[in-house]
Order: structure tokens, then C-alpha cells, then sequence
């Protein structure tokens, strides 16, 4: 209806206009009427004017609205007086499309806040680069990775980033690479990841730069504060019971202060004295057993590589557990599947990996093999009660162990000769049991 009200008054005005056209003519052609003909060319003129005016008015107010709408703006307020009355409540339809705009743009600046607050919460320092080269986004970590403190301007900013991405140019997507970098006279090691996120017709890229020395250093420290426990644990077992048998051995030996003759010495006295050396004998022995096994978790051999196919190497494992109280499944795998590893140091881990399981009173070990990607998996699941979260994350500690009589190296050298073959160790438990996965 309001449209047609529009079009309506476009006609009426054009057939004013042409009728006064026609009106000019006719006075233009008797010239007695000079002064009325100019009068009607000044109205010909003026409805011109007002028709444009009026056109130009309609035009520009819905071209105004179709800019900020296409720019997102939603600060436009609309006049609801000719609008309305031409169009029939047009404007009010402009304004419910406003305030969805407004509802938009505010919920995008909430979850901009919110993203930007996530971000500062993470260690990890992330930038975001457009194809100008230019940040985007970034977080407070990156200031803190890069020694940044206080104010500085995002040119700067975006020329110490490139910097340091300029020095990895060869990084692709989805790839990480570990660069060294010197912040106030301290070298520091980061992680550097890129990855890569489409938004409209631009490609952004994403760089996450991870400061491993600081993790490193924690996990360090953990170590090192676990080995000191065990260590300062094993030694006072030792040198306890040895202060209470030297005192003993004293006390046989001696009486007030001075060394007992052959008359003062009884057969009590000499038995207590033997007991004391075989004590103290047993205890050295446990020592140096300790140290050697000390030294074992330390001297890793070189792995000497060979190709192995798995189903020897299982084959060759099965006979160690023919007559074992706990059933040793050993899967059946395709012939061609096969690591290049040292196979010797392999069986080690395998089989400290087998008597842990035994040990927590598994009745079933599986082992399997397959292929994942570019990888080899080989896995070992048992059907114990599983490894209790809380200590889950130390079991690769050097000596930590929760047997006793365990020594706690077990795990703990089996993954440095996974190291050695460039592997790893992952663990996996639940109530229902643990599986250990070797990476080859």
C-alpha cells in the first residue's frame, strides 16, 4: 500500500509537470502573455526541483540504511515521519532490523571479550596474523615469552613477532619446530607451532610459541626431587640398621672403653659379633646392588638397529612365559609387519613392562601390534585393577615406586630406551585394567 502511495504521487507530480509543459506552449506561443509564460516556466522548474528533492530524499534515506547495514553499523537512528507516511511503517521495519544488529554486535563483542579473556589466561603465547603481515590478535603471554614489559605499540610488537617468525620461514602448517631465543641475556627455548584459519576471503595464520624450558625445568625438579627421596630413603635404610650393629659390635668388643681380653670375651659376644658382620654384609650388598642398578637406568646402551619382525620377537617372548601363572596372549601379526630397534633392549621393556603387570595381579596380558598413520604401535593391556590417577603422572619418575620391594626403575628405563629408539611411552588405565603403548 505505502509503495503504491510512492509510485501514486511519482504520477500525479509527472502529469503536473507535463501539464504545465503543455501550458507553456500554448503561452509561448501568443506573446501577449510574456509574463505568465515566465511564470509557468519558473513553476515547471520548481516542480522539477521538488520532484528530485523529493526522489533524492527516499533514495538516500534507504541507500543510508543499506551502507550501514552492509558496514554493520548499527548507530543510525531513523525519522519515522515522511517515511512512514510514504511507505506505510517501513521505518519501523528498519528499526527491529537495527536493534537485531544491535543484539548481534553486542553478543560479538561479548564473545570477543570472553575469547579475549581466555586467551590471557593461557601460558602459551599466541599470535594472529592476517596476509598483510600484520597482528591481529595476540595474548599477554607472547609479551611475557618475549620479555615485553609495560607499553609498547603494536608496530613494534608486530616487528618483534615477525622477527622471530621471519627466522622459521620454513615452517608449514599443522608443522613445530624448537628455536632458541635470547630474552634479557637468558636463552630460552620455545615451541613454535603454525596453524592456519580461514575467515571470509582471509587466510590467518596461527602461531603458537610454547616456552618448554620452564616446563621442562618443572618436570626437572620433580625428577630430581623424587631420585633425592629415594635416594636419601635408600642410604638411611642402609646406614640405620649399620649405626645399630656397629654399636653392637662395641659393645661385644669393648668393655668401659677399652678392648676385652681373651678371658672377658664370651660365646654370646662372639655370636653377636658374626650376626652384626653378615647384617652388615647384607646391607653393603644392598647398597651396591642399588648403585648398580643406579647405574644401569644411567648407562644406556647404544640401540644397535636391526629390522625386527614382531612376530619373532613375540614368538621368542612366548617361551619365557609358557609355565607363568597369569595367561600371556601373544596376537598373531602379518609377517610384514616389523621396527627397526635393537631387539634385545626392546625384550627388556617388554618384559619389565609384563612383570609390572603380573605384579599388580593381572590375570590376562595382551599383546598386540598395528600400524596407526606413519606409525607403529605395539601394545600391552592387562585386566589388574589399574594405576590410581593420583600417581599415574609419576610413574616415569626416576625410582618412584609404590612396591615394596620395587625399585622404581622399571618404567622409567624403559621409556629412555624408547628415547633411544626415538619412540616414546604412553599409559592408558582405568578400573578395568592398563594399556602401555611403545611409539615406534
Amino acid at each position: 500500500m505505502g509503495f503504491n502511495r510512492y509510485i501514486l504521487v511519482i504520477i500525479i507530480r509527472s502529469i503536473l509537470l507535463a501539464a504545465t509543459a503543455l501550458i507553456m506552449v500554448f503561452f509561448a506561443i501568443n506573446l501577449n502573455w510574456v509574463f505568465t509564460f515566465v511564470f509557468f516556466c519558473l513553476l515547471f522548474i520548481l516542480q522539477i526541483i521538488f520532484l528530485i528533492r523529493y526522489v533524492s530524499k527516499v533514495n538516500r534515506d534507504l541507500a543510508n540504511f543499506l551502507i550501514h547495514l552492509k558496514e554493520q553499523n548499527t548507530s543510525i537512528n531513523f525519522s519515522s515521519n515522511k517515511l512512514d507516511k510514504i511507505f506505510g511503517g517501513l521505518t519501523k521495519e528498519f528499526e527491529k532490523i537495527n536493534t537485531e544488529f544491535k543484539n548481534i554486535e553486542n553478543e560479538k563483542i561479548k564473545k570477543e571479550y570472553l575469547l579475549n579473556l581466555m586467551l590471557d589466561r593461557v601460558g602459551t603465547g599466541i599470535v594472529m596474523i592476517n596476509s598483510k603481515n600484520e597482528i591481529k590478535l595476540h595474548n599477554k603471554a607472547i609479551l611475557k615469552i618475549l620479555g615485553i614489559e609495560g607499553y609498547i605499540s603494536k608496530s613494534e610488537l608486530n616487528n618483534k613477532v615477525l622477527d622471530l617468525i621471519n627466522k622459521n620461514d620454513e615452517l608449514k602448517v599443522g608443522d613445530q619446530n624448537i628455536v632458541n631465543i635470547h630474552v634479557n641475556n637468558i636463552t630460552r627455548r620455545l615451541l613454535i607451532a603454525l596453524s592456519e584459519l580461514k575467515e571470509e576471503k582471509e587466510t590467518l595464520r596461527i602461531y603458537s610459541f610454547h616456552d618448554i624450558d620452564r616446563e621442562m625445568t618443572d618436570y626437572e625438579l620433580q625428577s630430581w626431587s623424587g631420585l633425592i627421596k629415594v635416594l636419601s630413603h635408600e642410604i638411611m635404610n642402609t646406614l640405620t640398621p649399620m649405626s645399630t650393629v656397629i654399636d653392637t659390635l662395641n659393645d661385644c668388643m669393648t668393655l668401659d672403653g677399652k678392648v676385652k681380653t681373651n678371658d672377658q670375651l664370651e660365646v654370646k659376644d662372639i655370636k653377636d659379633s658374626v650376626k652384626g658382620i653378615n647384617i652388615l654384609e647384607n646391607r653393603v650388598n644392598n647398597l651396591q646392588n642399588f648403585i648398580k642398578k643406579f647405574r644401569q637406568f644411567l648407562d644406556i646402551p647404544v640401540p644397535e638397529l636391526k629390522n625386527v619382525i614382531l612376530n619373532d620377537l613375540f614368538n621368542d617372548l612366548s617361551g619365557t612365559y609358557k609355565n607363568n601363572d597369569v595367561n600371556i596372549v601373544f596376537k598373531s601379526l602379518p609377517e610384514s609387519l616389523s621396527i627397526f630397534a635393537d631387539k634385545e633392549l626392546i625384550e627388556l621393556v617388554l618384559i619389565n613392562i609384563i612383570k609390572n603387570a603380573v605384579e599388580a595381579d593381572a590375570r590376562e596380558v595382551i599383546l598386540n601390534a598395528y600400524t596407526a598413520k606413519s606409525q607403529i604401535i605395539i601394545e600391552i593391556q592387562d585386566n589388574a585393577g589399574g594405576i590410581d590417577p593420583a600417581i599415574l603422572n609419576k610413574v616415569f619418575l626416576p625410582f618412584y615406586t609404590t612396591k615394596k620391594d620395587g625399585s622404581g626403575i622399571g618404567l622409567s628405563f624403559s621409556r629412555q630406551i624408547m628415547f633411544a629408539h626415538k619412540g616414546n611411552v604412553e599409559i592408558e588405565s582405568t578400573s578395568n585394567g592398563t594399556c602401555v603403548k611403545l611409539i615406534f
